[in-house]
């Protein structure tokens, strides 16, 4: 591959990408808090967010065929216009059922685009600085989120407008698109994801993927309703989830430098532990005003980690339709844990009280951390 390093099109890959965290960050809880106005039961409010996740799981089946067949600039176009339909919808059909699949095409589109800027950007990235490259779109990524949360207080939620400003940053994210050459295709039995022939040649990749997804949801799925129960304030409580954010956002960077230099597996392992020490550390610094959002911002850094150390392995170690079929089973077993994360969570709650989410998080992470050095003794990949 070439050192030369295509500015333009990397920034295109990224500002198409970063739309949609921005209008994710708006939409995922101004759906949460309508559907709560209009008396939806909570399960089954749970139930409609969930259903943009499970989305996640068919991209295994359909993505990469797209990828393969169009290259990853037109798919990341069609995701762009399969969220902005999916917003237009939502007003135009407001159900709390019919919202069901309108929000499955809202997630498959957008995990569509997310996927198909990972391996775009892969495919860019010169090898002497994949890690800080890739470090500076999930910056850029995460920030996105992390603003949507942000305009929603100034939009407010009694109105559609939410969703209309989220429309407009989709579609705006659709123009940059023209204004860069083809990414390339990339034809052949590689680009499917085959997920246990990857499980097979890089476990240690794949298993990060589905405990990244599992602790990660396990964790942050309730984070304001532990909060709550632990008896902060609702201001307090509702801003832990942007710390979180915000502390994974600004650990993209450093974390995709060290790559560079380090082992995959030793930087995972290195996040694992952190997040470890800050899970365990939650039940007793939570009613601390102070200490309680550095602690927040470490954990987001520690389990940013799993996703931006993996997405740098893949680029160094696939190449061509390999590195389609890769990164999308580990999207894959990630949206799978995310999906039995909230359940596991939940469930910990119900049976052992608000100190059981982050303790659940952390035998989760402990398991893990034990598997990461298994396989780093035995040098595996």
């Amino acid at each position: 591959m070439s050192e030369k390093m295509p500015i333009r099109a990397m920034s295109i890959c990224v500002m198409s990408t970063v739309s949609v965290t921005v209008t994710m960050g708006i939409t995922l809880p101004f759906l949460a808090l309508v559907l709560d106005s209009w008396g939806v039961d909570p399960w089954i409010n749970g139930l409609s967010a969930a259903s943009q996740m499970i989305a996640v799981l068919f991209l295994a089946f359909f993505g990469p065929r797209l990828m393969a067949r169009f290259g990853t600039k037109k798919v990341i176009g069609f995701g762009l216009a399969g969220v902005a339909l999916s917003l237009a919808l939502l007003p135009i059909f407001p159900n709390v059922w019919l919202w069901f699949p309108i929000r499955f095409l809202l997630g498959f589109s957008s995990e569509l685009i997310w996927t198909a800027g990972d391996v775009w950007i892969n495919q860019l990235a010169p090898e002497k600085k994949r890690g800080r490259i890739i470090g500076l779109a999930g910056f850029f990524q995460h920030g996105g989120f992390a603003l949507g949360p942000i305009l929603l207080v100034f939009l407010g939620t009694d109105s559609w407008i939410p969703l209309y400003i989220g429309m407009a940053v989709v579609l705006a994210g659709l123009l940059p698109l023209g204004l860069t050459g083809a990414a390339a295709t990339f034809e052949g039995h590689e680009s499917s994801a085959r997920i246990f022939h990857f499980l097979r040649v890089a476990p240690g990749l794949m298993i990060a993927g589905f405990m990244f997804g599992l602790i990660d949801s396990a964790t942050l799925s309730l984070l304001p309703v532990y909060g709550l129960r632990k008896d902060l304030s609702s201001e307090l409580a509702e801003s832990m989830l942007s710390i979180f954010v915000i502390g994974a956002m600004l650990g993209q960077i450093p974390m995709g430098i060290l790559s560079e230099r380090f082992g995959a597996r030793k930087l995972i392992l290195a996040g694992a532990v952190m997040s470890l020490a800050c899970l365990l550390a939650m039940p007793h610094l939570i009613t601390d005003p102070i200490l309680i959002f550095p602690l927040l911002g470490l954990l987001g850094a520690g389990l940013g980690t799993f996703y931006t150390v993996a997405l740098v392995d893949m680029g160094r170690r696939f190449k061509g339709g390999a590195l389609i079929g890769v990164t999308t089973t580990f999207m894959f077993l990630w949206a799978t844990g995310a999906v039995i994360g909230p359940g596991i969570s939940g469930l910990a709650i119900e049976l052992g009280g608000p100190d059981a989410m982050p303790y659940t998080g952390a035998v989760l992470t402990m398991a893990f951390i034990g598997l990461l050095i298994m396989r780093i003794r035995q040098n595996d990949p």
